[in-house]
């Protein structure tokens, strides 16, 4: 079955163009101009990608829609095209749960690129993530929420926080995720610059992964943002 990618965009004229781009690819496509629309087709359509144009429509707020869909859909792949090219505003698409942010004007075959390579990602992600995960010598179990080494078969021991806290890594598994995120889904609150408790819990998952595999650093630290787990699929 060919991918289904979902358009976002109040500007008629651009999504179209942005269409007509895929009709001799692959890929399927469905236009949508405003975010109740999006979550419509979400509901009813196995949407695997999703382009977001940030600087129209999407009732005046396409971050908040990002964190939506991350929140409700986190097997869909975000693509973000926006005229604004501010480093904070880029981080902030990141941070809200996008996976790729591109600045128009946009060269079409780079974002043909970046769309397959996204979602060859996303498919390995998904099939691993199924089936449990095996990375770096370890292999957790969703359903029982256990992490052994797989080596010695031996279970390595986390809190229920650890535990959330490498499986939202995991299932974000090389891409940054921030701290705030981290504290809403592990902690169920914001996360604010005098909190250490995501600091803290990494440090401890840390620690107990190097003690079977020191050789690996595997959540590495993004300067003022979060952290990304970086693994090769097994």
């Amino acid at each position: 079955m060919n991918s289904l990618i979902m358009i976002l965009d109040s500007d008629y004229r651009r999504s179209i163009a942005l269409e007509s781009f895929f009709i001799h690819t692959s890929f399927h496509t469905m236009r949508v101009a405003q975010v109740d629309d999006a979550k419509s087709l979400l509901r009813g359509h196995p949407i695997k990608l999703a382009i977001i144009n940030q600087d129209h429509g999407i009732n005046g707020n396409g971050y908040e829609y990002i964190r939506f869909m991350r929140e409700h859909y986190p097997d869909i792949g975000i693509i973000v095209l926006s005229d604004n090219s501010s480093p904070m505003d880029r981080i902030l698409g990141i941070e809200m749960g996008a996976d790729d942010y591109l600045v128009r004007p946009v060269d079409m075959r780079e974002l043909m690129a970046r769309i397959r390579r996204l979602l060859e990602r996303l498919n390995i992600s998904s099939f691993h993530l199924n089936s449990g995960i095996n990375f770096s010598g370890f292999g957790l179990d969703r359903q029982k929420r256990e992490v052994t080494w797989i080596t010695s078969g031996k279970k390595i021991h986390f809190t229920n926080r650890e535990y959330d806290m490498l499986l939202c890594l995991l299932e974000n598994a090389n891409r940054v995720v921030g701290r705030n995120t981290l504290a809403q889904v592990v902690c169920g609150r914001s996360w604010h610059a005098e909190d250490r408790s995501v600091d803290v819990t990494i440090s401890s998952i840390r620690c107990k992964l190097r003690q079977h595999n020191p050789a690996d650093t595997l959540i590495r630290s993004i300067r003022g943002t979060g952290y990304s787990l970086i693994i090769r699929h097994e």
